[in-house]
């Protein structure tokens, strides 16, 4: 019969590489300890390391929880930005966003006099995200492309030799629909402020 800690070792496990989406061909070893710790004792560590990680806090025996903190150099089960308690295996992912160092508290709980763990950190690949920057330059490039082969593809249309203030003002709705957005913005601006001023 499967013990109950066990089938949540297996859930949880289940959920977390579900959760992430990250498979284990994504994942780097960086670190792995071993240790035991008393009941109702804390064990402290610091963690420097920058980009996506995640903590696997593997109890052998007894049971071991796992406080994060950013603030707080030695977190505790009140004073924590992020905790795992559960018996088992308790997984903490640490954002590549959030500031370092992060400190790490490891809790031998009070039901066993001894526990025995394996914390191992883990370094995930992140997958590239383009930033803003680079997205308004691509599209700001292929937009101007567009409208430079729209320009010279496309003859000017000849304008009669007699017009009217009002008709040069005006443009058909042939023109109107090829032209680009942010031009009918400026052109709107421009007629409303010809409108004003006269």
């Amino acid at each position: 019969m499967l013990h109950p800690c066990g089938v949540l070792f297996v859930l949880l496990s289940w959920a977390q590489i579900g959760y992430s989406g990250v498979t284990a061909t994504e994942t780097r070893v960086i670190q792995v300890l071993e240790d035991d710790i008393g009941a109702e004792n804390f064990t402290h560590y610091r963690l420097q390391r920058p980009g996506l990680l995640r903590l696997e806090l593997v109890s052998l025996s007894g049971d071991v929880d796992i406080y994060c903190s950013t603030e707080v150099q030695h977190p505790d089960y009140n004073l924590y930005d992020m905790k795992s308690d559960s018996c088992g295996v308790d997984v903490i992912t640490i954002p590549s966003a959030m500031q370092r160092p992060v400190y790490i508290s490891l809790f031998g709980h009070p039901n066993h006099i001894l526990s025995k763990f394996r914390l191992t950190i883990l370094e995930i690949q992140e997958a590239f995200v383009e930033d803003y920057e680079y997205l308004v330059n691509k599209y700001e490039r292929y937009y101007f492309e567009e409208m430079e082969s729209e320009m010279t593809g496309k003859p000017k249309p000849e304008k009669p030799e007699k017009e009217s203030f009002s008709d040069q003002s005006s443009i058909s709705d042939e023109e109107e629909a090829t032209l680009p957005l942010w031009w009918k913005l400026l052109l709107g601006i421009l007629e409303f402020g010809i409108e004003v001023v006269l």
